[in-house]
């Protein structure tokens, strides 16, 4: 305490502030180590110095690693203790000096096996240590019991003990080992105290030096020691730790420097270190903390302080020189020097410096003076450079700042005048801005209050657009009202001309036809819905003729002929209607009721004929037509539904040839409806199960003996029923989900007929579009696979339009199933595709003549003669013949005699379950021979 008041006389003239940081610095190095609370920095700064200094290992111990290989060989654990065995005979003829097994034997295993192990022990003649350690009897109750784990008697008889627990810090972290444990009673050595040949046992710690490095210990796999693979030399008169290296064993720890450490090489490194000296110092920081914290003090408060210049660089030196030295004294002796609260010292030093000689109010001040400075050169500069034009007025009203971009956007008449006298010569919008900006502002000024201008010059508008922002002033006065307050204002306008222009081109795009400056359909129907009238009839109008024109004459000439079209249709078209373009040469005129003077067909037919009369083109003339479909207002009818109303009757009208009009079918509608409604569920239904298959028998026609069956894929919906093919496999073709649905027809006609009798086929049709999209070789190929059915019973019937443009690809494919053994049928022959030629490029095996000449064959001489013309077409290429549609006796038996080979229809059988086939074998007619 005497030498504490002898500082404060000293200090004399100082202020209580300073007495107590002169104090605080003094108490530091007494009061934080005990606290702990620089802990955690001395612990990482400790563990940096380890990682910069690393140090090799001295060759005295030697880890023959139980590794995956290892385990892989041997193919169980724990191993038979054989293995054990024999790893401690391998050792002891290398000439190891000490080993130790860091495996558990306080089990017991087979007699045979423990017998082995016991007698490798006794031949090693004392030379093995074993582990013994602590651990808890059950994880249930309250107060945990521990109990020691020992080696078996026999095995313990033979060999040493040596502790293997290991125990971290508070934080996880293993940071040292002990040098014994008393166990039973009874002291100890721990495995790194045993090999490292400490003299007698003792209890206590002592820390690891994890500047060795792990990577400079030998390293042997298990499996390269039975296999006869390290040498012994490098095992002779070392000590050896056998233990786990694999990861599945987990027997690894968190230690410093190297993250995760097993438990074998934490024992070496422990050994290491006692054999090398290594353990690890700790040095009290507290008197050179005190000797720094005292040297400082005087430093600065003495009679004669030293100059800043001096001081702190000599205390950046000091720090410097403290760090190095604890760096060398734990790489060259193993001291440890806690340095973080000798670097707090010298920190707060520099503090209590600054509080004593520098003035911070006025270094403060300054400071602030700069950043004020900066921050107006920077706001002139940002103004200066905007794009937009910014002007700035204080509360007076006075011009503050103004961008040189302002001249250019106001004009150079309306900026002279602004600058003479801003508040007489604004703009009215502008003032209003301002205005209620004023009245607006609070606290934080005002939210930005926008407005537009339009300035007239040299008979043209020029288009501005912007806003005013009032933002308050601070005073060196205590704040008053916002009302109160000086202010600036911002006012910051930008020229839109250009954008305004092109968001108008925009809206003209979206409302109009770029070409023939009809509406486009969606402007169509909104200015319907907009407009006061509620009855309207649209007509949807497609050129007749339109593609030759354009393709003969030229797509100018066809563009000519829209706009004239367009033009003719305004001038005759009723007051109040609008006219759009729909598509490329497809045209909506929608007319109010009211102004119709005549039944929208008799209009529909106006229509037509003012559209078939001629079109001059410059030098050409053009002569169309038109078809037209009508929709009228009815219940529940808005715009858009009369547009697709419209349009839907215009399908139908294209239809016919030639010009003409349809109206719109409501049943057709709902008939469209329907469509949509279903193409929407088909996914979802084949997932659900609700698509099934019939089956039509198939007859040989000479003797009516069943030969297979035609496979017919059905949709029995929840709401519709049974749904019909003709309705939705239409559907399934247009939205391509018939490449899913065949799929599943091919692989459940496999399934089921695999329970036929092994002489029946099936036959499947499949869609071109099939062949196009999917791969059929690798569908087919998987519905055979899963079903076991034999690829000749299985029958492809392919429509003749897959040849209308026949590829290579189609080819490929047909030849390849073929070639797989599947049957290629030709379906539906003489309805299509007129030419003959595609059929050489490909032999067929069946050719199935469509009912339509089959029905009218007993009394229609010209479809008999197709008949048999196609019979003996079909013999030329050696295709047998199935003829569809056969009802009654007398076809069969003129087919029959034709020497056609087989037929289906409704007089052998109705499409019907799979169950069913067989039972209509049996059923199946007798022929009547004449």
């Amino acid at each position: 305490m005497d030498a504490v008041r002898k500082l404060i006389r000293r200090m004399g003239r100082a202020g209580t502030y300073s007495v107590l940081t002169a104090l605080l610095l003094l108490v530091m190095p007494l009061a934080l180590p005990p606290l702990g609370v620089l802990k955690g920095v001395d612990l990482f700064l400790t563990e940096w110095r380890a990682a910069a200094a690393p140090r090799a290992a001295g060759g005295k111990f030697v880890f023959v690693a139980i590794d995956k290989v290892s385990l892989d060989q041997i193919g169980v654990w724990p191993w038979p203790r054989d293995v054990h065995a024999e790893v401690i005979d391998r050792l002891v003829a290398a000439g190891a000096a000490d080993i130790f097994l860091d495996i558990d034997f306080s089990a017991r295993s087979t007699a045979a096996s423990d017998d082995r192990l016991a007698k490798a022990l006794a031949d090693a003649g004392g030379g093995v240590a074993l582990p013994a350690f602590v651990q808890y009897r059950s994880a249930a109750g309250g107060a945990p019991e521990t109990v020691v784990s020992r080696p078996l008697p026999e095995f313990e008889a033979n060999a040493w003990l040596a502790a293997a627990n290991v125990a971290a810090d508070p934080d996880g972290v293993v940071r040292g080992l002990p040098h014994g444990v008393a166990l039973d009673g009874q002291v100890v050595q721990s495995v790194a105290a045993l090999l490292a040949g400490e003299p007698e046992p003792r209890v206590g710690n002592f820390g690891i030096d994890f500047s060795i490095s792990p990577a400079s210990v030998p390293v042997f796999s298990v499996s390269d020691l039975l296999s006869g693979r390290v040498p012994a030399e490098a095992l002779a008169g070392r000590s050896v730790v056998v233990g786990a290296y694999a990861a599945e064993l987990k027997d690894v720890f968190a230690v410093p420097v190297y993250g995760l450490l097993g438990g074998p090489m934490l024992h070496i490194l422990g050994a290491e270190t006692l054999s090398q000296d290594r353990v690890p110092v700790p040095l009290d920081p507290m008197p050179y903390g005190l000797a720094i914290a005292g040297l400082l003090v005087l430093s600065i408060r003495s009679g004669r302080p030293l100059s800043g210049r001096l001081l702190l660089p000599l205390l950046g030196l000091t720090a410097a020189g403290v760090e190095a030295a604890a760096f060398f004294l734990q790489a060259r002796y193993s001291f440890v020097l806690p340095t973080a609260g000798i670097q707090l010292v010298l920190a707060t030093g520099l503090l209590l410096y600054l509080i004593e000689h520098v003035d911070i109010g006025n270094w403060l001040a300054a400071l602030a003076q700069v950043e004020s400075r900066n921050s107006q050169t920077l706001l002139r500069r940002v103004i200066d450079d905007s794009v937009d034009g910014v002007v700035v007025l204080d509360h007076e009203g006075r011009l503050v700042e103004v961008s040189r971009s302002a001249e250019t956007i106001f004009g150079p008449g309306l900026y002279r005048a602004l600058i003479s006298d801003f508040a007489a010569n604004a703009p009215l919008p502008m003032q209003a801005a301002l205005e209620r900006a004023l009245r607006e502002k609070g606290e934080a000024g005002s939210a930005p209050v926008g407005f537009d201008l339009e300035l007239r010059e040299a008979g043209a508008s020029r288009y501005l657009e912007g806003h005013v922002a009032v933002s308050l002033l601070e005073t060196a006065e205590e704040a008053g009202e916002p009302a109160e307050r000086p202010f600036v204002a911002c006012v910051t306008v930008r020229d839109v001309t250009a954008k305004r222009a092109y968001a108008e081109k925009l809206k003209a795009l979206s409302q109009y036809d770029e070409l023939t400056g009809a509406l486009r359909r969606d402007e169509l129907v909104r200015r319907m819905d907009a407009a006061a009238c509620d009855d309207w009839a649209v007509f949807a109008i497609n050129l007749h003729r339109f593609a030759a024109i354009n393709m003969v004459l030229g797509r100018s000439t066809g563009d000519d002929l829209l706009k004239a079209v367009v033009a003719r249709l305004r001038e005759n078209a009723p007051r109040g209607a609008l006219i759009a373009r729909s598509e490329g040469d497809g045209f909506s005129v929608a007319v109010p009721a009211a102004a119709l003077a005549m039944p929208p067909a008799e209009f529909a037919e106006h229509l037509i004929g003012l559209l078939s009369r001629a079109f001059t083109l410059g030098p050409s003339l053009a002569e169309i037509g038109a078809r037209i479909g009508i929709c009228t207002s009815g219940e529940g009818r808005d715009p858009v539904g009369l547009v697709a109303g419209a349009e839907a009757a215009l399908d139908h009208a294209r239809k016919s040839a030639g010009s003409g009009y349809s109206l719109h079918d409501s049943d057709e509608a709902r008939r469209q409806i329907r469509a949509r409604a279903l193409e929407a569920e088909m996914k979802g239904a084949l997932a659900a199960g609700q698509f099934f298959l019939l089956y039509q028998p198939q007859v040989v026609l000479a003797d009516g003996r069943l030969t297979g069956a035609e496979a017919l894929v059905r949709w029995r919906h929840p709401e519709y029923g049974v749904v019909p093919p003709f309705e939705f496999i239409e559907i399934a073709e247009a939205s391509g989900f018939i490449c899913e649905l065949g799929a599943f027809v091919v692989e459940e006609a496999c399934r089921q007929a695999i329970t036929w009798a092994e002489n029946l086929s099936v036959s499947v049709n499949v869609s071109p579009l099939q062949f196009i999209r999917t791969d059929m070789v690798a569908v087919v190929r998987k519905a055979l696979a899963e079903s076991g059915l034999s690829p000749e019973r299985l029958h492809l019937e392919i429509t003749e339009s897959a040849f209308l443009d026949v590829s290579d690809d189609i080819l490929g494919q047909l030849a390849a199933l073929r070639a797989l053994g599947v049957k290629i049928a030709l379906d539906d022959f003489g309805t299509g595709y007129s030419s003959l030629g595609y059929l050489a490029r490909f032999p067929l095996d069946f050719i199935k003549i469509d009912q339509s000449f089959v029905r009218k064959i007993a009394s229609d001489s010209a479809s008999l003669t197709i008949v048999s013309a196609v019979k003996s077409l079909a013999a030329g290429l050696g295709a047998r013949v199935v003829c569809e549609g056969i009802e009654g006796e007398a076809e069969w038996q003129i087919l029959a005699a034709m020497g056609c080979e087989e037929g289906q229809g409704y007089y052998f059988g109705k499409p019907q379950p799979g169950e069913e086939i067989l039972r209509a074998a049996a059923r199946a007619p007798e022929r009547k021979r004449a």
